[in-house]
């Protein structure tokens, strides 16, 4: 199944990489065709790719600048802040 090796390979993933190989893990267990112990690695795994997914999102949404245009022709750039309902 390689999980191990993946493992190792998962640390300098992209995010699209990294949803990939988890909805590979994902259709695997739907699959229903692994042995107990199997299934288990491959559900580990995954759970380390939605970490690793989740991750890259948050590092992404502290990046994520919002124009706002500050009149006429100027512009200022905020950092994004979610609103908090």
């Amino acid at each position: 199944m390689g999980t191990r090796s993946n493992r190792k390979a998962a640390k300098n993933i992209t995010f699209e990489g990294a949803l990939a190989a988890l909805e590979e893990q994902v259709k695997l267990l739907e699959e229903g065709q692994l042995t107990l112990e199997e299934s288990l690695e491959v559900y580990k795994y995954a759970m380390e790719l939605g970490a690793i997914c989740r991750k890259k999102l948050e590092g992404a949404k502290q990046e994520v600048e919002k124009i706002v245009a500050a009149g006429g022709e100027d512009y200022k750039t905020e950092t994004f802040a979610p609103r908090e309902d």
